[in-house]
């Protein structure tokens, strides 16, 4: 296996090296390991990630990463606001609903979410996004691993266990986009005869 340093020391380097991170993915680097010298932009996981070359178990160490990263950050906030199992919105809007977007949830539990599911760790209504800063899928920067395709589909799989997820991104757009389709039809019509 041949040995390629990163170099990243600047902010014009580090552009440089999120353009050709595509490349960095590809076969051509295959039989490559990469290092990096300095980690004066934080990228070291993503170093990592790429010298994962089992895609599947690519996919698995950048979705648990990101996960953590999210859930590093939010530790010990509530940003919900929850009170007596309802939300912000749910408060604000008089609702008699409990549990936040969580409701509609068929993995829901009293306790923690079970699924570890990102889109659902990152999404937030209206009112937390204006009172609280929170992160973003461009926050997290290890998802740059992901190609496009990818990233679209982790922002649209809510309500999926983190298994089913990672098939979605392993199986690509076409296979995965119908799996999406498939679960989310299926918890919408569960949600709707309850």
């Amino acid at each position: 296996m041949r040995c390629k340093e990163i170099r990243v020391s600047n902010a014009e380097e580090l552009k440089m090296f999120y353009r050709l991170l595509f490349v960095y993915k590809s076969i051509f680097f295959r039989f490559t390991e990469f290092k990096i010298k300095n980690d004066k932009y934080n990228i070291k996981q993503i170093i990592d990630a790429l010298n994962i070359k089992n895609k599947k178990q690519r996919i698995i160490y950048i979705y648990e990463t990101a996960c953590r990263q999210v859930d590093d950050f939010y530790a010990g906030k509530n940003v919900c606001e929850f009170k007596d199992n309802r939300c912000l919105s749910q408060r604000l809007s008089g609702s008699n609903n409990i549990n936040g977007c969580c409701r509609l949830c068929q993995y829901r539990t009293g306790g923690n979410c079970p699924t570890r599911n990102l889109a659902c760790k990152l999404f937030f209504c209206n009112n937390v996004s204006e009172k609280y800063k929170i992160l973003t899928f461009d926050d997290i920067l290890i998802l740059k691993c992901l190609n496009k395709r990818q990233r679209f589909m982790l922002k649209s799989d809510y309500f999926s266990l983190e298994k089913d997820v990672v098939m979605d991104l392993y199986y690509g757009i076409f296979i995965g986009s119908f799996r999406v389709t498939w679960r989310f039809g299926r918890t919408l019509i569960k949600n709707v005869l309850n």
